[in-house]
């Protein structure tokens, strides 16, 4: 099924691709959004644990300073510029010096003003600074009474930076896994949706096979959504040739009612001589020609709104040439068909016509030779079609005249005998089928017709 801007598959498609596309961001939006909230809320919950433990392993000895070995569960603090680090500060009533971490040893982290930062109702306060090492930290402070209004400002601080990797680490993952999560779906949503479509185009193949005169219903297994509707159109595909076939037989009724009545005026006509006589013969005839002509064009109109017929092109066009050679020996009559398959979407009687009456009409006015040429081309809108060109070396048509040339009774040489309307049926013919006509001069100065009609599929 080819997908065109305009395709219901095409916009099914899209909407269904785009709405997953969303959902699946969304997804991961929300994803990475509870994990970031998860971790920052178990870093924080880890640094107060730390802050316990720190606070429960220092205390003041007897001389009045800080003193205990804490042991926080966590090597970093152990090795220098990790990123990990814990202090303990003397604030009142202590003296010596601060108690550190390996891993922060003399260094310090900037401390931001209470007035930016301050305690909490548990004298606790946290920010996120710049460490000794050049990464982020995230630093849990509280001033504690170590007893006898001895105070202390202990200090624990863990490595924002390596949280921030790990939940940029964690997004990229999602992000990996969800964008190919998305392209499966969307995928298999291509697929769902073509493999659903299918019937339909499977309905329009018999559809196109019907048109070209492949088939005369649609034929093959559906299911059954669409079947109702195919039982439908068979239904009226079936109609529809009975209704054809109808006026068909009132057709052929009404010119056997004619024929008669048509005969008996030429015999009493031609048993009678004088002028008026000759008037009413050629008037029956030409009442007789009419009569033939517009139950062929009702015929062409109901085949094009029934089932198409197929005609090749060799066999009639080359039986039509031989009989033309025969008539006239003194031509010399050249025909160039390609070698390709040429098959006619229309009946053989109407192509018989009209090739019929172009190369009468080119050997009436020919000198010595008639060019027929036959081959392959495109018609309106891009289908297949079939194009024929007669040229003769005759007098030809001037180019104001040969519109005149195709109406109907119109004669441009009363010299020469006919009734005016061959190139008139020629063109009203084609007309029927969707094809065009095109009158021009030959490469001799002679008159060169072109018809193009619907070639069907092969």
């Amino acid at each position: 099924m080819k997908l065109r801007t305009d395709s219901l598959a095409l916009r099914v498609i899209l909407i269904s691709s785009l709405w997953s596309v969303a959902a699946i961001a969304l997804l991961g939006w929300l994803l990475i959004g509870l994990y970031r909230n998860d971790s920052a809320r178990g870093f924080a919950n880890l640094q107060e644990a730390q802050l316990f433990n720190l606070v429960g392993a220092v205390s003041v000895d007897d001389a009045g300073e800080l003193h205990g070995t804490p042991n926080l569960g966590n090597t970093r603090f152990l090795e220098p510029l990790s990123g990990w680090y814990w202090r303990v500060q003397p604030v009142e009533g202590i003296a010596g010096a601060p108690v550190v971490s390996p891993s922060l040893g003399t260094d310090q982290f900037e401390r931001p003003p209470l007035s930016e930062r301050p305690y909490d109702r548990q004298f606790r306060r946290h920010w996120i600074g710049d460490g000794p090492g050049g990464e982020e930290v995230r630093v849990l402070e509280s001033e504690i009474d170590l007893g006898g209004g001895r105070i202390a400002r202990f200090q624990v601080a863990g490595n924002q930076t390596e949280f921030e990797y790990s939940v940029r680490d964690f997004a990229r993952r999602v992000g990996l896994l969800l964008s190919a999560f998305g392209l499966g779906v969307v995928l298999i949503n291509v697929a769902i949706l073509l493999a659903g479509l299918r019937p339909l185009d499977h309905a329009r193949s018999a559809l196109a096979a019907i048109r070209s005169g492949e088939a005369t219903s649609l034929k093959g297994r559906f299911p059954s959504e669409i079947q109702p509707l195919v039982d439908e159109m068979n239904a009226l595909i079936d109609n529809n040739k009975r209704i054809v076939e109808r006026a068909r037989t009132q057709v052929g009724n009404l010119a056997h009612s004619l024929k008669t009545p048509l005969s008996v005026l030429v015999n009493e006509a031609g048993a009678k001589a004088g002028p008026s006589a000759a008037v009413v013969q050629e008037q029956t005839r030409a009442m007789d020609y009419q009569i033939q002509h517009y139950l062929k064009r009702a015929r062409i109109a109901a085949q094009r709104e029934s089932i198409i017929f197929r005609t090749d092109i060799r066999p009639v066009t080359e039986k039509l040439v031989s009989v033309m050679r025969k008539l006239n020996p003194d031509k010399k009559i050249a025909l160039r068909i390609s070698s390709e398959p040429l098959v006619f979407m229309g009946e053989k009687e109407d192509l018989e016509e009209v090739l019929g009456n172009l190369m009468e009409n080119a050997s009436k006015w020919a000198r010595e030779a008639i060019e027929l040429d036959i081959e392959r081309t495109r018609i309106t809108g891009g289908r297949s079609g079939i194009r024929l060109r007669v040229e003769d070396d005759g007098p030809g048509i001037a180019a104001e005249l040969r519109e005149e040339a195709l109406k109907r009774g119109k004669r441009l040489d009363e010299t020469v005998p006919g009734t005016g309307l061959g190139l008139a049926i020629v063109a009203e013919t084609v007309a029927a089928y969707g094809g065009e006509i095109e009158l021009g001069e030959s490469k001799s100065g002679g008159l060169s017709v072109i018809i193009t009609l619907p070639a069907a599929a092969q």
